[in-house]
């Protein structure tokens, strides 16, 4: 980050200088054989605590935690799966290689072999029987203890974020999970995947201001497609009669948490179906994403059939507003303004708007 002391980082390269002269490669090129520390916790499940086990792991991850400096020290190791204690003890590396473990930072990459055991609390941990520096770190993490929680910084910095939040690490991973649950439901009724153009001469399939480029060998103006609508559609009058297409999709206008103007839309398109057709489909896409998620409880909130009401009935029910009654803009905003809705905006609002 920018604002580092500048002896801070000056402290770090002479680390990594010394680790050169010592004839150690700080950014070697492939530690191979590594295995996910989750995978590592599995095989141990339900070992007593004070347990030794014969069993030797190659694990792989930045160091996250340091404790004690002496013959015996404790790190924690850290990579996507999860978290998991070393235990570094003079007497297993010898002297100098344990000096050297512990000069190490936190955020340091490392490769580890070593034996497993339980302590006496119960704690999973790795005795350090070799170590390989993987990268050094020359800027330090985000502190450990109170994570990254400037929100300018964790969405202009997302590896900084994904580095000291957990719940934004498992945030990308379920993303991926969906993602892939949709395409891979799409893909099993038969759709087929395209991918259409980004820069398109003429923008549509949306109401929204679109980024705008040059493009110099047409000495053509373009545009960032605000929807993939159009070209789907032109596949489907082409003989493709169910396609879909996951992309991105470039809006020019707000920016907020909830609106980013670079966003993954997912459109599909069939021939000889209806909007029942799409509802339905939308259910069964739904409730698919939420079990890629693996929490049944939340995928069965998402099971089929799901309610269905007609909007005009919906509205009229919960605000005594038929909107059939007021099929103009200015009866439709006089009705909402004598029932008391003070919190929608009537002015300059469209008719769809105040719907």
């Amino acid at each position: 980050m920018a604002d580092e002391p500048p002896d801070l980082l000056a402290a770090r390269r002479a680390k990594l200088d010394r680790l050169r002269a010592d004839g150690v490669e700080p950014f070697p090129h492939a530690f191979p054989g590594v295995e996910a520390v989750a995978a590592v916790r599995a095989a141990h499940e339900g070992v007593e605590a004070g347990a030794e086990t014969e069993a030797t792991h190659r694990v792989a991850g930045r160091l996250a935690a340091r404790r004690g400096q002496g013959k015996m020290a404790f790190l924690d190791l850290v990579d996507r799966s999860g978290r998991l204690q070393l235990q570094a003890r003079a007497d297993v590396l010898g002297p100098d290689l344990h000096a050297r473990l512990l000069e190490l930072d936190l955020g340091d990459l490392v490769g580890v072999d070593g034996t497993a055991f339980v302590t006496r609390r119960g704690e999973l941990s790795l005795r350090v029987d070799a170590f390989t520096v993987l990268a050094k770190s020359l800027r330090p993490v985000p502190d450990k203890h109170h994570g990254l929680t400037d929100l300018e910084t964790r969405y202009r910095r997302r590896e900084l974020d994904l580095l000291a939040n957990e719940e934004t690490r498992a945030l990308f991973v379920a993303r991926a999970r969906i993602v892939a649950a949709v395409r891979r439901a799409l893909d099993d009724e038969d759709f087929v995947e395209v991918e259409t153009p980004v820069l398109q001469p003429l923008y549509g399939g949306a109401l929204a201001r679109p980024f705008t480029t040059r493009f110099n060998a047409l000495d053509q103006t373009m545009y960032l497609r605000i929807a993939t609508e159009l070209y789907l559609k032109r596949c489907i009058v082409g003989g493709l009669e169910r396609v879909y297409e996951l992309g991105k999709d470039f809006r020019n206008e707000g920016l907020s948490p909830k609106h980013n103007p670079e966003f993954t839309m997912c459109e599909w398109y069939e021939a000889h179906a209806d909007y029942q057709d799409a509802a339905a489909r939308t259910e069964r896409l739904v409730y698919a994403a939420a079990l890629a998620l693996g929490d049944q409880t939340v995928a069965e909130r998402f099971a089929p059939p799901w309610n269905r009401e007609d909007l005009a009935e919906a509205i009229a029910s919960r605000t005594g507003i038929d909107i059939r009654e007021h099929r103009d803009r200015d009866p439709l905003a006089a009705a909402i303004e004598q029932r008391g809705f003070t919190k929608v905006p009537t002015a300059d609002r469209t008719w769809p708007q105040l719907v």
